[in-house]
């Protein structure tokens, strides 16, 4: 008797396929992120099933650029290219860079930086699938679990949002996307149609990553003409004890401990206390103003807003260079302290 084995075929590939739309397993969690991020349970379940672990993601995010000393970290940002880079978009998008300036009341050189560091000027946006990236430390890395579970669920909603395809979005090993490198959360909630073409793109459209960077600073606290970050001379100080109040330091209490800054900065406002390592193996000491706090909040590493900052002042200086030879009007920039 001859037997068949289309039956046994079928059944055994309907059984592998089973077990491979089974391969994630769906977190306890899943009616909170569904109600977090206002996406049904069905839609989570679904990507959590189309997305792939990636290993690579998990070592990557283990030893970040931000684990550097200053010295190092610095080289890698403030360099010659970056800023005849920032020079030249300025050129190509300064209508848009100095309307972003007035209607946000950010710097258009904070905004460049911002964009230069993180993709340098849309060159660099990632090449993971964002899908994966935030699948991975949503739900296989339990350190940044909590962060990233409800970055991948805000994702799917923006997803359908979007009317998106989950295979063209491309993004950091973090999940961070466009030229800005906006998280979920951040596309949601600060990403402008600033052009008014009437679609919100922060991939491929300048204007609208110049405008949303502009609005998430505007939404984190930042304050037009006021000062940024300012070197600070420790003498005797217990620095470690300044150091250790975090933002809760006042000027007051910076001043009292002996520490001092060329400015003068008015005693009530909350600033803090930075430590940083040099080349030749000392440290140098810097305070940290609301504005620098507000860079602290699109990243938190104390490197980044510092790497932020310096380049932002080396791209006014060159971009006002330029126009002081085209016999352009320079406005110097007055911050209050």
């Amino acid at each position: 008797m001859k037997l068949s084995l289309k039956p046994l075929l079928w059944a055994t590939a309907l059984t592998l396929s089973s077990q491979a739309l089974a391969a994630n397993p769906i977190p306890n969690n899943l009616t909170e992120l569904s109600t977090f991020a206002k996406v049904s349970e069905d839609s989570l379940a679904k990507a959590i099933q189309e997305a792939v672990y990636q290993q690579k993601i998990i070592d990557a995010i283990t030893r970040p650029s931000e684990g550097k000393p200053w010295w190092q970290y610095r080289k890698i940002f403030i360099t010659v290219s970056r800023i005849e880079a920032a020079v030249k978009f300025y050129f190509e998008n300064e209508k848009e860079l100095l309307r972003a300036q007035k209607e946000y009341g950010v710097p258009y050189e904070i905004i460049l930086a911002i964009m230069g560091v993180e993709t340098f000027y849309g060159k660099n946006m990632g090449s993971w699938r964002v899908l994966d990236a935030l699948y991975t430390l949503g739900f296989n890395y339990p350190k940044r679990s909590a962060y990233f579970s409800k970055e991948f669920a805000r994702f799917v909603a923006l997803k359908e949002r979007e009317n998106w395809d989950f295979n063209n979005i491309k993004g950091s090993y973090a999940g961070a996307m466009g030229m800005g490198q906006f998280m979920p959360s951040a596309y949601l909630d600060y990403a402008v149609d600033f052009d008014k073409d009437g679609h919100v793109d922060l991939f491929t459209n300048k204007s609208d990553a110049i405008g949303s960077i502009a609005n998430y600073f505007k939404g984190h606290g930042w304050q037009t003409g006021h000062g940024i970050y300012y070197p600070a001379h420790v003498h005797n100080a217990d620095v470690q004890s300044l150091m250790d109040k975090g933002w809760n330091l006042t000027v007051d209490e910076l001043y009292q401990a002996g520490v001092t800054t060329k400015v003068n900065l008015s005693k009530n406002q909350k600033i803090r206390l930075f430590k940083y390592a040099l080349e030749d193996g000392s440290f140098g000491y810097s305070v940290g103003l609301n504005n620098f706090q507000t860079i602290m909040r699109y990243n938190t590493s104390q490197l980044y807003a510092r790497a932020v900052y310096e380049l932002s002042e080396f791209i006014a200086i060159n971009v006002n260079k330029i126009k002081a030879k085209r016999g352009q009007k320079v406005t110097p920039r007055s911050r209050q302290p």
